[in-house]
């Protein structure tokens, strides 16, 4: 596994550094998400049109700092990724392989691709329905499945196998962390967002823009619980020792 650049991978300054510099960036995230997706979301009748039903109750300046603070935030998170590599690059070289691909694609992906991509279309979508409410659908159909929906395929075929190797790289003992922190998963975090979108009601302001950022929510928690339950520098010390008694006996 090509490791340049990331030398000493069990540095637990470096990744304290970066699990902050996540949740942070999850934070940012998160408001940007909630800015584009709070506005009340009227009934429709396609798909396509749903995913930018909101846009004509955003304000310009909802969907210009949304999408600014979405884009700066998932790059940043993308960047923190690279805490949560370098626990299990030493003990598991194969899944951190994976897991370093993943970063590669969110960074590449996600900022541009999903977000802005995303601010970008309700914008045009808002201003176009003024002027003409047919061209603004055929416009809603072509952005989702044309451009938005094969970046959100690949998105996830990048994404889904980091949240995959993550877990079981914890769930084996493969970092210095107790096996319990596999919990600190996407999908855990995400949930309770997911869940109070639909208590507030999926198409009211409020509940549309939590829903909207439910995959922030997950991140937070990721990044949150890895940094407040992170082991001290004996147990990365001792997890250091155990990796070497077993290379020694190879």
């Amino acid at each position: 596994m090509n490791t340049i650049g990331i030398d000493n991978n069990l540095d637990r300054l470096r990744i304290r550094k970066l699990l902050l510099i996540g949740l942070i960036a999850s934070v940012m995230t998160g408001i940007g998400d909630f800015l584009i997706g709070f506005a009340e979301e009227p009934v429709t009748s396609g798909f396509a049109e749903s995913v930018l039903a909101s846009a004509p109750n955003l304000s310009d300046g909802q969907l210009i700092v949304g999408a600014l603070l979405g884009f700066v935030g998932i790059f940043l998170e993308g960047l923190a990724f690279f805490g949560i590599y370098r626990l299990m690059a030493d003990a598991a070289p194969k899944y951190a392989h994976i897991y370093r691909a993943g970063i590669f694609g969110y960074i590449w992906l996600a900022p541009i691709g999903c977000h802005m991509n995303v601010g970008l279309a309700n914008y045009a979508y808002k201003n176009l329905l003024l002027l003409d409410p047919a061209a603004a659908s055929k416009m809603a159909t072509v952005f989702v499945y044309a451009f938005g929906l094969p970046i959100w395929i690949l998105l996830i075929l990048f994404w889904f196998p980091m949240i995959v190797v993550q877990f079981k790289a914890f769930a084996k003992g493969l970092t210095p962390y107790p096996q319990k922190a596999k919990w600190f998963n996407l999908f855990v975090g995400a949930a309770p967002a997911l869940i109070l979108a639909l208590i507030f009601g999926p198409k009211t302001a409020l509940g549309a823009g939590i829903g909207t950022m439910f995959l922030s929510f997950g991140n937070a928690f990721t990044f949150g619980g890895l940094l407040f339950t992170l082991p001290n520098q004996k147990c990365f010390d001792m997890f250091k020792q155990t990796l070497q008694l077993k290379e020694g006996k190879k």
